[in-house]
């Protein structure tokens, strides 16, 4: 890759899965995966980085049972045991040089993911030249979910769910994806701006619809109050009782517009 195209505004996307949330004590990192985004999200390259840390049996079966039962189901639990060669330092090894093939200049590369900062917390004790070449900036795609869950619960509630596959490539490209999503319908406009559900728009069209009928009603008694006018023939009596008629008209289409406005 030539130095002109290196992804702009990148975001070095990274999961990990662990032994278990004691970053301070025992547990480990036993998976990590890394995509690398320009500044709109687009995958630089679709393939990422992704490998387990090996650590043996014995060490895995310590793991608390929500951890045991979730790696041994995903099917991460074997392919740590199929992989003794993939050592902690070889890892973080090829990690870095894999961030560096796009991002070869330190503290450009932000750093992104769900709840990220606990991922950061557990390579800062096992990935300290990964974390020592990224900027000290963190994208959290919690924390605006978190947000938008108290500034704007209808549009929240509206977001795709996840698969929870826990797998560290399965989750990174789900991020990438629900961050793609808030920027659509969150950060694009605001609480204000939540999209139509099927209902809403159902109403919107009933309220055109009916917004046509009076119109054109209003407009064929127009017509008549015109052809009276004109058979008045300058009568003034009966010109100006025609004309206020016809703007009694008017001001009955605009208030059953305002009353029909869908909020």
């Amino acid at each position: 890759m030539s130095p002109t195209s290196y992804p702009k505004n990148p975001l070095v996307w990274i999961d990990c899965e662990m032994t278990g949330l004691d970053v301070l004590g025992t547990d480990n990192i036993i998976e990590i995966a890394c995509f690398i985004t320009d500044g709109d999200l687009n995958i630089i390259d679709p393939q990422g980085y992704e490998s387990t840390i090996y650590y043996p049996e014995q060490r895995l079966s310590q793991m608390n049972e929500w951890c045991i039962s979730t790696h041994a189901a995903s099917g991460l639990t074997q392919r740590i045991l199929d992989h003794p060669e993939q050592t902690l330092e070889k890892v973080q090894g090829e990690l870095l040089e894999y961030i560096k093939k796009y991002i070869p200049k330190k503290n450009v590369g932000i750093m992104a993911g769900n709840s990220i900062h606990m991922d950061k917390f557990f390579m800062m004790k096992e990935f300290p030249r990964v974390i020592e070449h990224l900027h000290y900036r963190l994208v959290d795609v919690s924390s605006i979910s978190e947000v938008g869950k108290r500034h704007s619960p209808r549009l929240m509630k509206l977001m795709p769910s996840k698969k929870q596959l826990h797998t560290a490539k399965s989750d990174i490209l789900e991020s990438i994806e629900q961050l793609k999503w808030f920027r659509e319908h969150y950060l694009k406009g605001g609480a204000d701006e939540v999209p139509m559900d099927a209902a809403r728009e159902k109403r919107r069209e009933r309220h055109e619809m009916k917004k046509e009928e009076n119109r054109r009603e209003v407009i064929e008694e127009m017509r008549s109050l015109l052809g009276k006018i004109e058979e008045a023939d300058g009568k003034k009596e009966d010109v100006k009782l025609y004309v206020e008629q016809c703007n009694d008209l008017l001001i009955a289409l605009d208030e059953s517009n305002k009353k029909q406005k869908i909020q």
